[in-house]
C-alpha cells in the first residue's frame, strides 16, 4: 500500500469519499443494504443525527484512528454498544420495532431514512428520570467527595506563605452560609487566610450566625446599610483586605477538600498568572426547573466566547458535561467566573478592580479580560472543586428589574469589549489557539457539487484547498448548488464562505453569523462575475491571474488579490506509481461540451508515432479523437494518469486563455513529474515567467511533442525546472498560508458600516442611496478599510464596526455609544432635528447653506460635504437606445414633479424613465420604469438636454441633487430648477429656470445652439471631476475618522 506523509492512499480516499468504505464492505452487508447504508450515511450527516463531538469524546480510539465517526457507528459502534448521540439508544430502537430488527439495518440508518419522518421513539422516556432518590443523591455526592479527596495533591503550605483575603458577599443567605462553612476549615487546607464578609443589609439570621462563627474563624464582618452590587461590595472588601491575594467567593458554593490549596499552587507558579478559577459542579438539581438533568455534572471549567448574532457572548466551558475527576490539567482560559476567583491584590488594583458600572453580571469576565490585556494569564485549576448552587437563585429571579439590569450589563459589556473581542475571537479561531473560542475556524466552499461522483472542476479545487486548510486545524464544509439543501442557508458556526461560482449571489445568504466573511474566488467567467448584482457584497476578492486582477480593477474599481490555482503535493507527486492501465507517451485530460477547443484543430495524433490517450466526457462525438477516447476519469485517479505519461497537453479554453488563468491540470501534471505543453501563452508568461513550453499552432505543438519525446534529457531537465518552481510557489499549502494572512489582515482593518434608508436588500438596487453607498464602499476599500452596507432591517443587529456612517435620508438611526458615528445628511433635511444631529460625533451636510446655518446650533462638529459622482460609473458613452432631445429620470413618489409639470405638454422628443407616473402624464412619454445604475451614464450621455429638479425642502436648504454631478460627469447638458448654492459651484455651466415659460424658452434656445451646450458641458464636467468625486469625499471623511482617534473607544 502506497504511503504519503504517513497516510495510505486508501485511507485518504475513504476519508474524502466515505462511499468507498461502504462499497468495500458490500460482502458483509449485501448490495441492497450497502446502497441503503450509503443513503443512510448521507441522511445521518444531513440531519446531524450523529453528534460527532459527543461520539469522539466518549470513544477516544475512534478519534485516534481518524475514521469517519458515522462510518464507525454504522459498521462497528452499534455492535459495540456505543451511542451516536445522547438521545438515541440503538438497542431500544431495535427491540421496540420488529420491522427494524427484521430488516437487519443499522438502527440509526433506519431511523435517518424512515423512523425520523414516522416520528418513532429513539429512547425510553421516563418522566421522572432526572429526579434522584435520597440514596442516589447521597451515593453520587459521596462519590465525588471521595474521588476529589483521593485525587488532589496537597502541598504543605505554612503561615509564611502569602495571606489570602477571602471576600464573601451576603444578603439573607443564612442557609447558604451554613452549607458553606459546614466543613470549611477542614477542606480549605491552606493555613494563612482571612475572611472579609460584606453583608448587604440582611434581615435573616446571617449576622448572628457569622458573629458566632467569628469565634473560631478569622472573619471580619462589614455591615452595609443597603444592598450594594457585587462589584461595589467586592471592591469595598478588597480595599480593607490585608492579604497579598484576594479570593472572590460566592456564598452559594460548597468547597471540596483542598480547594484553596490547589488554587494557590496554581497562582504561585509564575509571575504572569492573572486570575485563577476552579471547577464548579452542579449539586442535586432534581427540583430545578431548567437544570433537572444536570445533577452532579460540570457547571464551569473556565469561560470562553461565541458570536451570537453579533454579540460576543461569554459562556461556561464544559457546562453539563459529566464530572471527570481525571481531567486535572491546568489550562489557560480567557476568563473564569468570580464564584471562586483568586487574584493577586496588586494585579487586581492594577487593572482597576471590578468595574462598578456592572450590577451582578459580566464584572468577573471584564476583570479577567483586563488582566489578559495587561499581559497576565488567567488559569483554570481543575483540581480545585466546588459545588455551586447558583441556579436556584437565578430561577427565582424573574422580575422586570432583574431583566433590565441584565440588559444594562450587556450594554456596558458590549461598549467595552465587543469590538475587541470580535477580533480576538476570530484570530483565536484562525490560529486554532482555543483560548477565546471552543472551536477552530470554519470555512464553507460554494461549489457546483461535491462527493465522490463530482465532475465539476470547482469542486476539486475547493477540496484540495480545503485539505491544506485542515492542516491549520480548521473545519471545512461545502455548499452544493446541486445538493439537496439550499446553498444560501449557512449555519451560524461558519466563519468564512468562499464562492468559486459567478452565479452565487451573496446577498441571498441567510446566516445567523452576522460577521460572516464572504470571499469570491474568480477563476473564469470574469465578465459574468462582475455583472452579478451581488458582486459588491463580497468582502474579499481573489482572482486567478494578474490579467484578471487588472480587468476587475478596470471594470469595478477594486483590484482583487492574486490567487492562482495550485496543486496538492499530498496527492500529486513523483512517488505515485505508474499504472499499466494509463501508460502512454502523452495525454489530455478535459471534457468536450460542444464548445470550440483549440486542440481539435491543433492536435494530430495520427501524424506522430507516439501513444496518445484522451480522458474526459463527450470526446466520442469528435471523429478524429474517437479512437483515443478513454472516457471520463474520476478525479482521484488523475495522480496515476499523470504519473503514467511523459507529456500532458494543456488546452486553455476561451474563458480563461485571454485572462492568463492557468488550469489546475498544469500544476498537477508538473507536480506528478509530467511535462506540460500549453496554448495558454499569457498564463505561461505571467505565472511561469516564460518557463512553460507554449504552442500557438498545429506545427508548433507537433514540433514540441517530437522534440521532448526524442530528447529525454531535455524533457527531464525542463520538468525538474518547472517542478521546483511549482513546489516553491504553487502548492495549496502556499494558497492556504496566503488565505490565512489575508484573513488576518482583513480582520485587523478598521471596519466601517454604512447605514442607508432602504428597508432591505431585496429591492435595494432600485434606490439611489444604495448605489451612493456602493460608491463610497469602493473608495473606502481602496484605502484598505473593511466596509459593510446595512439596510434598515439590519440596523438593530449587533454591529462590530469601528465607524458608522449614516446616509441620512428618510429614516432616523439611533447611534451606539461604542462606535464613532458620522451622519452625512444627503436629503430630506426637514426630517432631521437638532437633537438628532447632536447624537453624532461628526455631521456632514450636503449643502453649504444649511451647514452654515447649523454651525451655531449644534454641539458637535458640522461641515458641508456635497453629493458627488463616481467617474468609473459616470462617463460619456453614447447609446442610440437612450437618444432623446429631452430626458428626465426619476420616480414621481405620487407627486407631479415640478420640472415635468412645467414642461408638459411638449412637442419635443421627451423621454421619461421612472415609476408611478401613469396618473400624471400621457403614457407616450414613459420610456421605462427603471434604468439600471450601470446604464445611467449612457442615458445621460445620449440626450441633448437632461432635466433635473429638487424636492422643495432640499431646494430651499441648498441640497444639490446628485443627478447634477452624475449628469455632468457623463457629458450631459442640464437644465434644472433654481436651488440655493448651485451658482457658486457650477457658475454659468448649469442652466436654471424659474417658471414654465422660461423653461420652454431655454429648451428652444439650447436645442438650436449645439456649440453653447458643448462649452457649458465641458466646463461643468471639469468642475465635477476635479472637485466632486467620491474619492474626494472619502478623503475628507477619512481625515475626520483619523482625527477622531478611533483605535480605542471603550
Amino acid at each position: 500500500m502506497i504511503k504519503i506523509k504517513g497516510r495510505s492512499i486508501n485511507r485518504q480516499l475513504i476519508s474524502r469519499f466515505p462511499s468507498l468504505y461502504i462499497l468495500f464492505n458490500m460482502n458483509e452487508t449485501g448490495i441492497k443494504n450497502a446502497l441503503i447504508n450509503l443513503k443512510g450515511y448521507n441522511a445521518i450527516k444531513k440531519n446531524h443525527l450523529l453528534d460527532i463531538k459527543f461520539y469522539l469524546k466518549n470513544n477516544k480510539s475512534v478519534k485516534l484512528s481518524g475514521m469517519d465517526p458515522i462510518l464507525h457507528y454504522i459498521y462497528h459502534g452499534f455492535r459495540e454498544g456505543k451511542k451516536p448521540n445522547p438521545s438515541f439508544n440503538g438497542n431500544y430502537y431495535l427491540e421496540t420495532y420488529a420491522d427494524v430488527k427484521e430488516s437487519k439495518l443499522n438502527p440509526l440508518v433506519h431511523y435517518s431514512l424512515y423512523g425520523l419522518n414516522e416520528g418513532r421513539k429513539t429512547i425510553k422516556k421516563n418522566r421522572h428520570l432526572a429526579v434522584l432518590t435520597k440514596d442516589q443523591i447521597k451515593k453520587k455526592y459521596d462519590e465525588i467527595l471521595n474521588k476529589n479527596r483521593n485525587y488532589v495533591d496537597i502541598y504543605q503550605f505554612d503561615k509564611h506563605n502569602p495571606l489570602v483575603s477571602i471576600i464573601l458577599l451576603n444578603r439573607n443567605g443564612f442557609e447558604h452560609l451554613k452549607r458553606l462553612f459546614k466543613n470549611f476549615e477542614r477542606n480549605i487546607q491552606y493555613p494563612n487566610y482571612e475572611i472579609i464578609l460584606i453583608d448587604n443589609a440582611s434581615t435573616d439570621n446571617s449576622i448572628i450566625f457569622l458573629e458566632k462563627l467569628s469565634e473560631s474563624l478569622p472573619i471580619r464582618i462589614i455591615k452595609n446599610s443597603k444592598n450594594k452590587s457585587f462589584s461595589e461590595a467586592s471592591n469595598q472588601g478588597a480595599k480593607i483586605a490585608k492579604g497579598e491575594y484576594l479570593l472572590l467567593l460566592n456564598n452559594d458554593v460548597e468547597p471540596l477538600y483542598g480547594w484553596l490549596n490547589q488554587m494557590m499552587q496554581t497562582a504561585l507558579e509564575s509571575d504572569d498568572i492573572g486570575a485563577v478559577g476552579a471547577k464548579l459542579i452542579y449539586p442535586d438539581c432534581s427540583n430545578s426547573k431548567h437544570n433537572k438533568n444536570n445533577s452532579f455534572k460540570i457547571q464551569h471549567m473556565g469561560i470562553t466566547f461565541k458570536d451570537e448574532n453579533g454579540f460576543i457572548k461569554p459562556y461556561n466551558l464544559g457546562n453539563t458535561e459529566p464530572f471527570d475527576d481525571e481531567c486535572d490539567l491546568e489550562v489557560e482560559r480567557a476568563a473564569v467566573t468570580a464564584a471562586a476567583l483568586l487574584v493577586k491584590k496588586g494585579k487586581y488594583w492594577q487593572v482597576g478592580g471590578l468595574d462598578e458600572r456592572f450590577n451582578y453580571g459580566y464584572e468577573d469576565v471584564d476583570l479577567c479580560l483586563k488582566l489578559h490585556k495587561n499581559g497576565y494569564k488567567n488559569m483554570y485549576c481543575a483540581k480545585a472543586v466546588l459545588f455551586h448552587y447558583e441556579f436556584g437563585t437565578q430561577e427565582k429571579d424573574k422580575s422586570k428589574e432583574v431583566k433590565d439590569r441584565r440588559l444594562n450589563n450587556r450594554r456596558i459589556f458590549c461598549q467595552k469589549w465587543n469590538k475587541w473581542l470580535y477580533k480576538q475571537l476570530f484570530m483565536d479561531k484562525l490560529n486554532n489557539n482555543l483560548l477565546f473560542s471552543e472551536r477552530p475556524l470554519k470555512v464553507a466552499f460554494a461549489v457546483t457539487e461535491n462527493g465522490e461522483n463530482a465532475s465539476a472542476g470547482d469542486c476539486f479545487t475547493a477540496v484540495e484547498l480545503g485539505e491544506s486548510l485542515k492542516k491549520f486545524g480548521w473545519e471545512i464544509s461545502f455548499l452544493s448548488r446541486r445538493g439537496s439543501e439550499n446553498w444560501y442557508d449557512i449555519k451560524g458556526d461558519i466563519d468564512v464562505v468562499i464562492s468559486l461560482l459567478d452565479v452565487y449571489d451573496p446577498r441571498k445568504i441567510r446566516c445567523p453569523n452576522k460577521s460572516l466573511i464572504k470571499i469570491a474566488w474568480l477563476r473564469n467567467w470574469f465578465d459574468r462575475w462582475i455583472s452579478n448584482p451581488g458582486f459588491a457584497d463580497y468582502d474579499i476578492l481573489f482572482a486567478s491571474s494578474q490579467t484578471a486582477c487588472n480587468y476587475i480593477k478596470e471594470k469595478n474599481g477594486i483590484k482583487p488579490l492574486l490567487f492562482p490555482l495550485a496543486t496538492n503535493m499530498d496527492q500529486f507527486n513523483v512517488n505515485i506509481p505508474k499504472s499499466e492501465e494509463y501508460l502512454c507517451d502523452y495525454c489530455f485530460t478535459g471534457s468536450y461540451w460542444n464548445d470550440h477547443r483549440e486542440i481539435i484543430g491543433m492536435l494530430d495524433p495520427e501524424s506522430m508515432p507516439y501513444k496518445f490517450k484522451l480522458y474526459g466526457k463527450n470526446w466520442d462525438k469528435v471523429d478524429k479523437f474517437r479512437k483515443y477516447d478513454q472516457g471520463f476519469i474520476k478525479y482521484f485517479k488523475l495522480p496515476e494518469v499523470y504519473a503514467s505519461t511523459k507529456i500532458v497537453i494543456d488546452d486553455a479554453n476561451r474563458v480563461t486563455k485571454k485572462y492568463g488563468s492557468v488550469n489546475s491540470r498544469v500544476y498537477d501534471a508538473i507536480a506528478s513529474g509530467a511535462l506540460v505543453l500549453t496554448n495558454g501563452e499569457r498564463g505561461a508568461r505571467e505565472t511561469f515567467s516564460g518557463k512553460l513550453p507554449v504552442f500557438r499552432s498545429k506545427e508548433e505543438l507537433n514540433d514540441l511533442i517530437k522534440y521532448y519525446m526524442i530528447n529525454d534529457g531535455a524533457r527531464i531537465a525542463k520538468v525538474k525546472e518547472l517542478q521546483d518552481f511549482v513546489l516553491e510557489n504553487h502548492t495549496y499549502e502556499n494558497r492556504a498560508n496566503k488565505l490565512k494572512e489575508v484573513l488576518k489582515q482583513h480582520i485587523s482593518k478598521t471596519r466601517i458600516s454604512i447605514k442607508i434608508s432602504v428597508h432591505d436588500t431585496k429591492g435595494a438596487h432600485r434606490w439611489g442611496d444604495y448605489h451612493f453607498a456602493l460608491a463610497l464602499k469602493k473608495e473606502f476599500e481602496k484605502n484598505n478599510y473593511d466596509v459593510v452596507i446595512h439596510t434598515v432591517s439590519q440596523w438593530d443587529e449587533m454591529d462590530n464596526s469601528d465607524v458608522v456612517l449614516v446616509l441620512r435620508g428618510l429614516k432616523r438611526y439611533k447611534p451606539k455609544q461604542h462606535q464613532y458615528n458620522i451622519m452625512w445628511n444627503i436629503s430630506h433635511p426637514d426630517l432631521v432635528t437638532i437633537e438628532e444631529y447632536n447624537e453624532y460625533d461628526h455631521v456632514f451636510i450636503a449643502s453649504d447653506n444649511w451647514a452654515n446655518e447649523l454651525k451655531n446650533k449644534l454641539n458637535v462638529p458640522v461641515e458641508s460635504l456635497l453629493q458627488c459622482t463616481d467617474p468609473e460609473l459616470f462617463y460619456f458613452e453614447h447609446s442610440e437606445d437612450y437618444k432623446h432631445d429631452l430626458l428626465f429620470v426619476g420616480n414621481s413618489r405620487h407627486v407631479f414633479r415640478k420640472i415635468v409639470n412645467d414642461l408638459l405638454p411638449t412637442d419635443k422628443d421627451f423621454g421619461l424613465y421612472g415609476g408611478l407616473w401613469d396618473q400624471f402624464i400621457d403614457k407616450k412619454y414613459i420610456c421605462g420604469r427603471y434604468i439600471p445604475n450601470g446604464e445611467l451614464h449612457k442615458a445621460y450621455s445620449s440626450c441633448k438636454i437632461l432635466l433635473n429638479d429638487h424636492w422643495p425642502d432640499m431646494a430651499e436648504k441648498g441640497f444639490i441633487s446628485n443627478r447634477l454631478f452624475d449628469g455632468f460627469a457623463s457629458g450631459a447638458f442640464i437644465i434644472s430648477d433654481e436651488i440655493n448654492g448651485a451658482e457658486e459651484i457650477f457658475g454659468d455651466a448649469l442652466i436654471t429656470y424659474s417658471n414654465s415659460g422660461e423653461l420652454h424658452e431655454m429648451i428652444d434656445y439650447y436645442l438650436n445652439n449645439d456649440l453653447e451646450r458643448v462649452k457649458k458641458v465641458e466646463k461643468a464636467k471639469k468642475i465635477v471631476l476635479t472637485h466632486h468625486t467620491f474619492a474626494k469625499r472619502v478623503e475628507r471623511i477619512l481625515e475626520v475618522i483619523l482625527q477622531g482617534k478611533l483605535s480605542i473607544k471603550y
